[in-house]
């Protein structure tokens, strides 16, 4: 995978000189011996306090010049979750195509920024990295480690590139523009979980999931089912010839294949205006639930999926599993909120509507939700689809006790 272009050379770009505090003290000093040369009129000290500033003239000049043929270079990582630490690769190269040879740079120091996009004003994460040496005409490459505790989406950049080089008297640096090719910002997957060994196995509360398969004969290799009667179509090669001789006419060999069942998969994003620290906390929990649930519907493949979120105009997301799906339900639940709409109901009719019968259905809320006795699911009972959908609906509540039984980080 190539790196997207992350910065300019300095030719193209504002170079920024500060005056670092050892390079004070020098012009201090430098400013003291030329005063008192002047002063004093003393020749010997004045051609002195001469060869004191041909020191910092170096370090400037020198400084500016080393960064003249610096690129920097940054690759992102496919995915990130929120808490998982990532690893994001930077790469150095001083090779300018201008007539001026670059020089080598030591001393590098490239500082890279990331802030979340839906709070600018908190403080932003600058992870630094330090090359010693990077060569005229070649490259370095490091990495660094990060962790990003929220979900969203963040930006990136710019890059800030600096040297000390040489002497330590000032400090030359430039921004580097964001990525070219849309890498401005990422965005952070929820936090998945593990789902514990109750939600594999087949119960009939409303917690616990199930793991079920349809066996049909097929003739793709697969466990052995038994033999069948030669059909028009059938490969030779799975033509049983003992079984055949048995039983005085050609038989070939069955085998099964595992399909799973499609499942649908609702989160319920209804939280009151005025949410609580534990609300919050709870709201969380069923959007990383529910990250972790699609998470293991893709290892698991073989099926369709149907991802639908109430109190949101967004529409629903549905299809054979695969890896683009559920990249979409992984980014939409990266900037899902609560609201304080209410249309779980509708949401569940549409639900309905748009899944296959003997489909799963998995709801998830941070709330109880009570289908049976709650007056807002009066519409859900009255549909005669209701009976089906009770027989086939798993309600996982992120607020119950007992999620740990299912549940875990």
């Amino acid at each position: 995978m190539q790196f997207p272009r992350q910065c300019r050379s300095p030719g193209s770009i504002n170079m920024r000189t500060t005056l670092s505090r050892e390079g004070f003290y020098y012009l201090s000093v430098v400013f003291i011996v030329t005063l008192g040369a002047i002063l004093r009129e003393v020749n010997p000290l004045l051609l002195f306090a001469v060869f004191l500033c041909v020191p910092p003239w170096l370090a400037w000049r020198l400084g500016r010049r080393s960064l003249r043929g610096i690129k920097v270079k940054r690759k992102l990582p496919p995915r990130i979750h929120a808490g998982e630490p990532f690893i994001m690769n930077v790469e150095v190269e001083n090779v300018t195509a201008d007539r001026k040879r670059p020089i080598s740079c030591w001393g590098l120091v490239v500082v890279d920024r990331i802030f979340p996009l839906s709070n600018p004003v908190d403080k932003p994460f600058e992870p630094a990295l330090y090359f010693e040496f990077v060569p005229s005409g070649e490259s370095r490459r490091k990495t660094y480690v990060g962790r990003l505790p929220q979900r969203g989406r963040y930006g990136i950049g710019p890059l800030n590139v600096s040297t000390r080089f040489p002497f330590g008297f000032f400090r030359n640096g430039f921004d580097g523009k964001p990525a070219e090719g849309g890498n401005a910002e990422i965005c952070v997957f929820p936090r998945l979980g593990k789902l514990a060994t109750h939600w594999q196995t087949r119960q009939h509360e409303a917690v616990e999931n199930l793991r079920r398969h349809q066996f049909r004969p097929s003739r793709v290799s697969g466990e052995f089912l038994g033999v069948r009667r030669w059909q028009h179509g059938d490969v030779k090669k799975w033509i049983h010839w003992r079984a055949s001789a048995k039983h005085g006419e050609l038989v070939v060999r069955q085998f099964e294949q595992h399909q799973n069942r499609d499942c649908a998969v609702l989160l319920d994003l209804f939280q009151p205006a005025k949410p609580t620290e534990i609300e919050r906390e709870n709201f969380e929990l069923a959007v990383s639930f529910t990250a972790t649930l699609v998470s293991e519907i893709t290892r698991r493949g073989g099926c369709s999926l149907f991802f639908a979120t109430s109190g949101s105009r967004e529409k629903f997301l549905s299809g054979p599993v695969c890896l683009s799906l559920v990249e979409n339900i992984l980014e939409r639940l990266a900037t899902v909120d609560g609201t304080p709409q209410d249309d779980l109901p509708e949401r569940l009719l549409e639900t309905l509507q748009n899944t296959d019968p003997s489909a799963d259905l998995v709801l998830v809320s941070p709330h109880n939700i009570d289908l049976t006795k709650s007056p807002r699911f009066e519409a859900v009972r009255n549909d005669p689809r209701f009976r089906a959908l009770f027989q086939r609906l798993r309600c996982v509540d992120t607020s119950s006790p007992d999620l740990d039984r299912i549940f875990t980080f």
